[in-house]
């Protein structure tokens, strides 16, 4: 077997495959990869919807709670007043944290003494009071101060007065307000410049218990929605907090079973065709092996039958030569020349007209005439051929096809019978008494033909391979019988290519049958 073209086959075979494969691959996830799509469209719908309701109910809560805070705050009190109408319940507490003390309403020392003890938050307080986009306070730093102007730095910002026995008062307007957090600490405040530097107004908030005034506001579709701060690099979508509304993992979806219906179709025709080109391919690569094996039997097989005659020719044109003949033997010598002369031209006219039934030619020849006619001009030829073989031969004529007009290859029809002869004279010359049976019978528009032997009849096994081309029996292998297994093949072909058929009609210990139906013409009037 040639290897480049396998290699060949084999790599475009692997190539559609692979294509086939990922093409129902592709088919079999499209549905869920739809889905994920609308499932990100229905999130993003749906947060579309909801941050809008969320933002305005967050907006009026933060103005209900910044509009109690005075627009400036009055240094000259030793404590910060309780805004008017109290705070929220979300709201931890007001403060006033200035460059000297932490100010915070009457009665609320609990609130005080929880951000003395927070740390990183006063800190940061102080931070953000001078530069609102200082980063959160880092433990680690210490107070100092700063070498240059010997003044005290709280974390890295400088006081402009440390004098704080003098009257703090306000140097220009409070900034805007401006929202930051620490852990579960969210701080809302705003800046306002004094003498003795930058303090820090605002108040505190509880998240979680604000959170639960804005998740009503969510759209119920969006299942397991929270709202929570925002991550390193997140952008907060609900301002001027730092928190971000998420939705979930989950998202009711509008009904899709009429899609998932449709898909199911597309998937099933594409996993029909991924099949079937797989079947293709399995059909491409035993077509080639097959016919390759075909090829290999054909030249073993002729190359066999070569040899035989070959080598007596070459013995006998040698003896000839020589003229070492003798004289007893000249007969014998010219028999076996004609008979492997025969022989051999029947081996070249099958491999022949194999070859060019192959090719999709036929012989391209009509004869026309009365069926018993033609049919005797054939038969007398296979009759001799029997006889010539020590069989016996009985022809029957059916009446009813003497007057019927038979249009055929009469070379192909000989040819036909010739390859039963022959098939006939290799496996049924056993018998006691070698006899071939040919009867004629009319069925409507098909004259059939029966051929018939004696002989051992053929094995079943081999009985649905007997038209294959280069098929032979395990008995012909090992009995040496001569032929390369075209013989059926051709017949069958031939009488195919001709409007007619070849059939094996009943096979037994007692016989073989062959059926050869031809197709006639109109009644001669």
């Amino acid at each position: 077997m040639k290897k480049k073209p396998l290699i060949i086959l084999l790599l475009f075979s692997l190539l559609t495959l692979s294509a086939a494969l990922w093409q129902a691959y592709e088919a079999a996830t499209l549905n869920s990869r739809l889905e994920e799509i609308d499932r990100r469209a229905q999130i993003n719908r749906l947060l579309e919807l909801s941050i809008p309701r969320v933002q305005a109910e967050l907006n009026r809560l933060l103005t209900l709670e910044r509009d109690k805070i005075a627009a400036e705050p009055d240094f000259s009190l030793a404590v910060y007043p309780m805004p008017k109408g109290g705070k929220a319940d979300f709201n931890c507490g007001f403060f006033l944290y200035t460059p000297g003390a932490l100010l915070v309403p009457p009665g609320e020392d609990e609130f005080r003494n929880a951000l003395n003890s927070a740390t990183v938050v006063m800190n940061t307080m102080r931070r953000k009071a001078f530069n609102p986009s200082a980063p959160v306070y880092d433990p680690n730093q210490t107070s100092a101060y700063d070498p240059r102007t010997q003044l005290p730095v709280f974390g890295v910002y400088e006081v402009n007065d440390p004098d704080f026995s003098k009257p703090m008062k306000a140097t220009g307007k409070p900034g805007p307000f401006f929202a930051w957090h620490h852990l579960k600490n969210l701080v809302y405040m705003r800046s306002v410049p004094t003498t003795h530097g930058c303090a820090a107004e605002g108040f505190i908030i509880d998240a979680d218990k604000l959170i639960a005034h804005l998740l009503p506001l969510v759209e119920k579709g969006l299942k397991g929605a929270h709202i929570d701060f925002t991550r390193p690099g997140e952008s907060a979508n609900l301002n001027p907090l730092p928190l971000v509304l998420r939705p979930g993992d989950h998202v009711e979806l509008p009904d899709s079973s009429a899609r998932r219906q449709a898909m199911s179709g597309t998937v099933a025709a594409t996993w029909l065709i991924t099949l079937i080109s797989i079947g293709i391919i399995f059909g491409l690569l035993a077509f080639y092996t097959r016919m390759e094996r075909r090829r290999s039997d054909f030249v073993s097989a002729v190359t066999h039958e070569l040899r035989t005659p070959l080598t007596s020719f070459a013995l006998i044109t040698d003896l000839l030569r020589r003229k070492n003949i003798p004289s007893d033997k000249i007969e014998e010598y010219h028999e076996t020349l004609y008979h492997e002369t025969r022989r051999l031209a029947h081996l070249v006219e099958n491999v022949l007209s194999f070859a060019r039934l192959s090719r999709g030619k036929v012989r391209g020849r009509s004869d026309s005439g009365l069926c018993r006619e033609l049919l005797d001009t054939a038969f007398r030829k296979i009759t001799k051929q029997l006889h010539e073989a020590g069989f016996k031969t009985h022809v029957t004529h059916d009446k009813r096809c003497d007057m019927v007009t038979l249009h055929t290859d009469l070379l192909s029809l000989e040819q036909i019978l010739t390859n039963l002869a022959d098939n006939a004279v290799k496996y049924a010359a056993t018998a006691a008494s070698p006899t071939i049976s040919i009867s004629m019978v009319r069925n409507h528009n098909m004259l059939g033909i029966r051929f018939s032997d004696n002989g051992p009849g053929i094995p079943e096994e081999l009985q649905k391979s007997l038209f294959r081309p280069f098929s032979r029996s395990a008995k012909a292998e090992q009995g040496r019988k001569p032929g390369v297994g075209l013989g059926l093949a051709l017949a069958r072909d031939m009488a195919r290519s001709i409007g007619g058929d070849l059939v094996l009609e009943k096979s037994s210990d007692s016989g073989t049958t062959f059926l050869l139906t031809l197709p006639i013409g109109d009644k001669v009037s």
